[in-house]
């Protein structure tokens, strides 16, 4: 069997040993079957690239809206109180709350370190920032085949030392590839649980566009966030909504799903 190769990003003045460990974390991740697992997976291993204290792990939903967590070494209560930060979005530093752009289209935009005595005082800094004695923090996210955020890192750590221009540069060589491996869960319509959607395009005479929009569907994602992600008017969308009910014999989105995974209605 030939090894398994990855393109990696071209990276100035790097020493040999970085594409070595991004390369192992790299494969360490390929086993996984599902963007949940694959995201743990990948914690598990980060540590021998990119040590870590806590961690915090946040799976949205396709329409950006938190749907499940995964933490490390964090007690239950920081996270309760960061996801109120993030629901209620009030005094939460714009600088980094990447979920603002959550319907801005990228193959991958968002990686950096963060210095939390950099920002000034407010109510998260606070009672989030101080009270958990955070020092720095790496995020990064990963995102769908439409660009939308599916699942957001945060490498924290509470000793005062930074993240070191080693580790920076085998994050940058590494979460470029990790992330399109993580894209690609997300062919033909797979959700979050790992399991594809059943369709039958060809039977259906279905276009190009109305079979992105019908995968969209299936996945649950609105007609407003359909729109934003394929950047189409919102009343084209609604056209080819109409149309491909037409074309499937459907009323609703819900039986439009029914139709796709090839079920009977109850």
């Amino acid at each position: 069997m030939s090894e398994i190769t990855y393109a990696f990003p071209k990276l100035k003045n790097v020493d040999p040993s970085c594409y070595i460990d991004a390369y192992n974390l790299i494969l360490e991740c390929s086993q996984a079957n599902s963007p949940r697992s694959f995201a743990i997976r990948l914690l598990e291993k980060m540590d021998r690239v990119c040590s870590y204290d806590q961690a915090v792990v946040l799976f949205l939903d396709v329409n950006g809206k938190v749907s499940g967590h995964y933490t490390v070494n964090i007690d239950k209560k920081w996270l309760d109180m960061y996801l109120n930060y993030f629901l209620k979005d009030s005094d939460f530093p714009q600088e980094v709350n990447i979920y603002q752009d959550l319907n801005e289209r990228s193959d991958f935009q968002f990686s950096r370190q963060i210095d939390w005595s950099r920002f000034p005082r407010c109510d998260f800094i606070t009672n989030y920032i101080e009270a958990r004695e955070l020092k720095y923090s790496w995020g990064f996210a990963f995102f769908d085949l439409n660009g939308a955020y599916r699942v957001v890192f945060s490498l924290d750590r509470i000793r005062d030392v930074p993240f070191s221009e080693i580790e920076k540069n085998r994050l940058n060589l590494a979460l470029p590839i990790l992330n399109n491996m993580h894209r690609n869960f997300f062919y033909q319509g797979m959700d979050s649980d790992g399991t594809f959607l059943q369709s039958r395009w060809k039977e259906y005479n279905l276009t190009k566009r109305e079979i992105e929009i019908t995968n969209l569907l299936c996945q649950g994602m609105t007609v407003q966030n359909i729109s934003s992600v394929l950047y189409i008017a919102l009343t084209t969308t609604y056209k080819h909504i109409a149309n491909i009910y037409k074309k499937l014999g459907v009323s609703s989105q819900q039986e439009l799903l029914v139709k796709m995974l090839n079920r009977k209605a109850l």
